[in-house]
């Protein structure tokens, strides 16, 4: 019974002029590489007949002299020399201009000049300015100005020291904060003054204790 079974799974006969077939048929077609390329494969099968002086052909010789970067360098070579019209570079205004500007902002040759002139100051001994240098300095002189003067000797019961001991007391910053360390821990009010109750009237109404009370 199951050897029948198999023999008749495998013999299966589908009409060729299905719409299913027809279908798969027409997607396959559509979806074959094979297809899809025969033109193309016809096409290359047959022999090119183009003329050198066509016009596509002119074009794009044209087009890879243009984008050659030797057709580039080698018109760049035939140029050289001619751009500049002079028998050398040095007699043309223009480079002649530009090698002064370039001088002009090289900051070495700028300062070289600067520092060859500092050294060449000739100015006479007689000179006004000079002279009120000189007497700019004297009166500014340091040296002078720090002359010690006579050191006094005074005794140490005069008059004039013993006021000064005093001013110096009174601003000295011990002697005024000892007023200060001295009143502190004297404050004493009785227990039965208006201010001790008050307080302790206050202490009664602020406890929480006698709140929840």
């Amino acid at each position: 019974y199951t050897e029948a079974w198999d023999a008749d799974k495998k013999s299966i006969h589908v009409m060729p002029d299905t719409p299913d077939i027809l279908l798969a048929k027409a997607n396959a077609a559509n979806i074959s590489n094979k297809h899809y390329q025969k033109a193309w494969d016809e096409a290359k099968a047959k022999s090119y007949d183009i003329r050198a002086d066509a016009i596509p052909i002119k074009q794009a010789k044209a087009s890879r002299d243009i984008a050659s970067e030797y057709k580039y360098k080698e018109t760049h070579e035939k140029q050289k020399g001619h751009y500049i019209g002079c028998p050398s570079a040095k007699e043309d205004p223009k480079l002649a201009w530009a090698a002064r500007a370039m001088a002009l902002q090289n900051d070495r040759l700028y300062r070289k000049a600067y520092n060859d002139s500092k050294t060449q100051i000739h100015i006479p001994v007689d000179a006004l300015s000079v002279q009120a240098a000189k007497e700019c300095q004297t009166l500014v002189s340091d040296i002078d100005y720090r002359q010690y003067l006579h050191q006094w000797t005074c005794l140490p019961d005069q008059n004039d020291v013993i006021h000064a001991r005093q001013a110096y007391d009174l601003q000295s910053d011990a002697v005024y904060k000892s007023d200060l360390e001295w009143l502190r821990g004297i404050g004493w009010l009785p227990n039965d003054s208006p201010e001790i109750k008050r307080v302790k009237n206050a202490q009664d109404l602020l406890s929480d204790n006698v709140y929840r009370t």
